[in-house]
């Protein structure tokens, strides 16, 4: 046995460092000093020696891409091949644990954050160490029990590690502390995470028992029951005797065929699933936040086929939660009320609604109204096509509004609960510094500000004047986020490196870059800034409450339109003979009208628009062909909510 636990531990020579030593250490005494020896014991937990003392260093923090690096050696997985990698932004080909994090994401130990990142550097908490631990042990087919949680602070443990947490204590790997506490946002030290890894090894070494014979059942479903008719040994052949609108198909009690209905990501970690273009879960258009509605149309053993706008993308099955559709009690709508709109967003797994101000009603009347893009609605017995001008406006744009003007609508319009709070009502000379640089809308970087930091309430904006979240991810969100030596210097960060850094970033190119608008789902910032499907909806909100408050001088100012083809041309005057200045990539994206313009050879209407004036080009003036000429129709104007 101890020749086969060795042969277990070996990869740990690869990680930890120098020689153990005899004399005295820094662990002597440490309240996991026993579990730090017996790896030290057996030769695979190294420490350093500096001046004849070894030092083991049991409290330093175990970073994200560390613990991940220790699961792929538990779990022999160093030569794991990598069919589909991982687009993480912050995991570069030739650091030391690019392979280690890609490995761990093959086998669906870890998942990046909704932004793209995995933050490799990041402490890593105690609850996001069980979760991970969980994912490891389901990759090797272990399904550990279940115990309940008794800690004096359960509640705060993050939803989507809750049931991780569950398997790992009643497994005895991961323990409370004395005071009875499990303290789940607590980065994990080289003392703890040793604890763990040896206790999950000696888990590991027991061999599981079989794995039950699938569990297939069709079943029956109205609004207040699900009733078991048949159980299969197939997925398949369950499937196929699924022939009634009432039919579904239960695995393990969870259904995962349904004739029609909802489907949302899963409320677990992390809390949010990648909508991937096939059912081989290759590339992904995006990911959405756990309780967004998506339409079912389809589902294999490992797969769920939904609709979600005007995409169509697969789930994993072990990432959704189906809602027959005789179970689904409400859904997302729009209210238009007073000549405001807001939306009220459902999320079909909690049951539960949120709210935010959308925009203007427009031509409305007053009701409530469905839509799935947020500009074709129904209701009334109507339909109308309007879309919100901060939401598709292009953010190169400077607002007319003051510094002055943004800290004055701050002062009379925060909540409440913002009511002691005062960062944000004195950063409109930093929005407009920012914005007078870089030519990106001071009002746009006020309202993400907003909605990102609470008004400025986060413990983010108040210790680290870190405004947007910036580096912060699910389960250690304080922890792993920067810290900025002023709120200027925060929101030049967010400029300069996330939306205009010229190898990859959301305006100007790469896997971000979708146009240079808050967006949706299917263009704009939106698409991969957030898994939530309304981000672009919110923060376009607090634009419109600016403009509103201070008199509407900015809504509509523009005419916008779009392109209907990848790649128009950008010239420097209305003529096919003109310079090129640049191209626009994308089918759909928005820019700001100036004028109409008809060619003086019969090349039909050009728009004057908006340059694009950013990271130094300086345009005087940008011309786009329209329509009307020999070369087809390129550009669509918006109808705007007026």
């Amino acid at each position: 046995m101890k020749k086969w636990l060795a042969l277990l531990l070996l990869p740990f020579v690869l990680f930890f460092s120098s020689n153990a030593a005899n004399a005295a250490d820094d662990i002597t005494g440490h309240y996991f000093e026993q579990d730090m020896r017996e790896l030290i014991d057996l030769g695979y937990l190294k420490g350093t020696i500096k001046d004849g003392q070894t030092f083991y260093e049991p409290d330093r923090n175990v970073t994200r891409a560390e613990f991940a690096a220790f699961l792929v050696r538990i779990l022999e997985a160093q030569n794991l091949e990598v069919i589909n990698p991982k687009s993480f932004s912050d995991v570069k080909e030739g650091a030391w644990y690019y392979r280690v994090v890609q490995q761990a994401a093959e086998m669906n130990i870890v998942n990046g954050n909704p932004d793209g990142t995995f933050k490799p550097d990041a402490p890593i908490s105690r609850e996001a160490m069980s979760a991970m631990m969980n994912s490891a042990f389901e990759y090797k087919g272990i399904k550990l029990p279940e115990t309940e949680l008794k800690f004096k602070d359960t509640s705060s443990i993050s939803s989507w590690a809750v049931l991780s947490v569950k398997r790992m204590v009643a497994a005895g790997i991961v323990k409370g502390n004395d005071d009875n506490t499990f303290r789940p946002a607590e980065n994990a030290t080289r003392g703890v995470t040793s604890a763990f890894l040896v206790r999950m090894i000696n888990e590991l070494k027991t061999p599981p028992p079989p794995p039950p014979a699938p569990n297939f059942h069709l079943a029956t479903v109205t609004a207040d029951a699900t009733t078991k008719v048949k159980e299969y040994e197939t997925y398949d052949a369950a499937k196929a005797a699924a022939t009634q609108s009432n039919h579904v198909v239960l695995k393990d009690n969870k259904v995962v065929y349904m004739k029609s209905g909802v489907v949302a990501p899963a409320q677990i970690h992390p809390l949010a699933s990648v909508l991937y273009k096939t059912s081989g879960f290759g590339d992904h258009y995006f990911s959405l936040v756990a309780g967004t509605e998506t339409e079912f149309l389809d589902a294999g053993e490992t797969w769920v086929k939904v609709k979600f706008n005007n995409t169509i993308g697969y789930f994993k099955m072990n990432e959704a939660t189906l809602h027959p559709t005789v179970k689904v009690k409400g859904a997302s709508y729009y209210k238009a009320e007073g000549g405001k709109l807001t939306h009220y967003t459902y999320n079909v797994n909690t049951d539960t609604y949120g709210a935010f101000w959308f925009g203007s009603s427009g031509s409305m009347p007053d009701g409530k109204y469905s839509s799935k893009d947020g500009h074709s609605f129904s209701g009334n017995g109507n339909t109308y096509n309007m879309y919100q001008y901060f939401n598709v406006m292009p953010l190169y744009t400077k607002t007319s509004y003051t510094a002055e003007q943004l800290n004055d609508f701050v002062k009379n319009n925060k909540p409440d609960f913002a009511a002691n709070n005062t960062i944000l009502e004195n950063l409109g000379q930093a929005f407009k510094n920012v914005e007078a640089k870089y030519n990106v809308n001071a009002m746009y970087l006020l309202s993400h500000a907003i909605h990102e930091s609470g008004w400025g309430t986060s413990p983010l904006a108040i210790d680290k004047k870190n405004l947007f979240g910036i580096k912060a991810y699910d389960g250690s969100a304080y922890e792993s986020g920067d810290t900025y030596k002023s709120y200027e210097a925060c929101i030049e960060v967010l400029v300069k490196e996330y939306l205009l850094d010229p190898t990859s970033s959301y305006f100007i190119q790469g896997w971000k870059a979708n146009g240079e608008v808050v967006g949706d789902k299917e263009l704009g910032m939106n698409v991969r800034y957030a898994a939530d499907p309304y981000w672009g909806q919110k923060i376009a909100g607090y634009m419109y409450r600016i403009d509103k408050y201070l008199k509407g001088n900015e809504r509509n100012k523009y005419g916008i339109s779009v392109t209907l083809t990848d790649g128009v041309n950008v010239r420097n005057d209305a003529s096919a003979s003109a310079s090129k200045l640049y191209s626009i990539p994308l089918e759909g994206t928005p820019v700001l009208v100036l004028n109409k313009v008809t060619s003086k050879t019969n090349e039909g209407t050009w728009l004057q628009i908006v340059p694009k004036n950013l990271n130094g080009a300086n345009y005087e003036k940008t011309f786009v062909y329209s329509h009307g000429g020999p070369y087809g129709t390129l550009m669509r104007d918006l109808p705007l909510a007026k």
